[in-house]
């Protein structure tokens, strides 16, 4: 299922991997300067309203935070209630490799007599930047609540028809039915909740990291664990990692200094334990070629439900993550492509996702990334040992989301390109 390839970095001290797979084939942003080449309204980004002196993002819109709602502009009227889908052709689903059952999806064509594509992107500067420039012709779209006010100000979404999509309101999690960052629902729906913490293999690393006074200093003292350790591929989660080991929570911050001390912070990890930089985690750990990763929840239940070896215990695997307001948690979505040409099938499609049967399916059968529905009882999937007991860390609960939690967020074009400088010194040894 998954492409395990990790490609060394150029220059620099020690060896990076970056791997490409799954959803969280994240990449260095590298290809973020293509699509702003490409799409230049992506990097028109003001720093503050001179009114209100609020930062905003693309197009002028304001920046979501998760105390700071806000409710994104409609560029057209959505899709009349009432009308019939549309049948015959094909219905193309934009999504990341691996991050969708394929039965569902054919599943989904067979009950509306359509055929179905699946076109992939490898990261979600690849997806803004194929949709800007009418690379693909789609009719949904995975999305990323940080991305989702580029979408928006380049007009690459078509708003929701609610009438459309009653598992929105009946099956979803109360606290994404109006999200922060698409108040009303106007382009989105949820996909799927995680977290970020740390993953680790308990018959390798000797800690109970979860009992250490500050467990995201583990990196910092993991010189046993030289070439057996991991960090995400991804520009935020790194940074953030340096961050919250120096206890700082703002991590959308455009502070040059913070992001100084962070680049310094990970680039000290190299003579320590010399990580990796790849999102495999979730094999890795759980094939332990890797002992000790930086790691999303759904890996560790990835890892748990399909990548252990025969004979191998779900008991090996651990994973820890801070408490509400502490550790990152963040939401994946879909939203209907504007060069859609069945927008009733679309809606059916956000709608059909959010069925019960249907995102248990895709969970407990596939992704392992668990899905925000309210009859999918994630305790009870502890006790029948489908989860396994000591990964009741992964599990999110509806709480877990609101205003004091901790979400990466919409950067202004200066702390974009802050973040993004740092990340690149840092994989390249600069």
């Amino acid at each position: 299922m998954a492409d395990n390839n990790d490609f060394p970095a150029q220059g620099g001290q020690g060896a990076f991997g970056v791997g490409m797979s799954r959803r969280r084939a994240l990449q260095s942003l590298t290809s973020a300067g293509l699509g702003l080449a490409a799409a230049p309204w992506l990097s028109r980004m003001a720093w503050a309203d001179e009114a209100g002196g609020q930062p905003s993002g693309p197009g002028g819109l304001p920046l979501a935070r998760p105390d700071h709602p806000v409710t994104l502009p409609l560029y057209e009227d959505p899709i009349k209630s009432g009308l019939k889908p549309e049948t015959g052709g094909t219905f193309t689903v934009f999504n990341y490799a691996d991050y969708l059952d394929k039965k569902l999806l054919d599943e989904f064509g067979k009950k509306y007599k359509v055929k179905t594509l699946l076109t992939t992107f490898s990261d979600m500067d690849q997806a803004i930047t194929r949709l800007a420039t009418r690379a693909v012709d789609v009719d949904v779209t995975e999305l990323t609540p940080d991305r989702l006010d580029q979408a928006v100000a380049g007009k690459l979404l078509k708003p929701i028809n609610h009438s459309y999509l009653p598992n929105l309101k009946n099956n979803v999690w109360p606290q994404l039915h109006s999200p922060f960052y698409d108040v009303g629902s106007r382009y989105t729906v949820p996909y799927t909740v995680y977290t970020t913490g740390i993953g680790w293999r308990s018959d390798k690393v000797g800690e109970d990291i979860a009992k250490l006074d500050n467990p995201w200093s583990i990196f910092w003292k993991a010189q046993q664990y030289k070439g057996m350790a991991g960090l995400i591929n991804s520009p935020r989660e790194a940074l953030g990692l340096a961050m919250l080991y120096r206890h700082f929570y703002g991590l959308n911050t455009e502070d040059p200094k913070r992001l100084d001390q962070a680049l310094a912070d990970l680039k000290a990890l190299m003579p320590i334990c010399s990580p990796k930089v790849n999102n495999t985690e979730y094999q890795t750990l759980a094939q332990g070629s890797s002992w000790l990763h930086q790691a999303w929840s759904g890996d560790l239940l990835t890892g748990a439900m399909y990548y252990l070896p025969k004979g191998t215990s779900s008991k090996v695997l651990r994973y820890w993550t801070a408490p509400k307001g502490k550790a990152p948690i963040q939401n994946d979505c879909w939203a209907i492509s504007s060069t859609t040409k069945k927008p009733v099938l679309a809606h059916l499609w956000l709608n059909f996702l959010l069925e019960e049967k249907v995102a248990y399916s895709n969970f407990v059968n596939f992704t392992g990334y668990q899905p925000p529905i309210n009859s999918i009882d994630t305790e009870a999937l502890v006790n029948k040992g489908l989860i396994p007991e000591q990964l009741h860390t992964a599990v999110i609960k509806p709480d877990d989301l609101g205003p004091t939690s901790l979400q990466y967020m919409t950067l202004t074009s200066k702390g974009q390109a802050l973040w993004q400088n740092a990340y690149s010194r840092f994989i390249s040894g600069t």
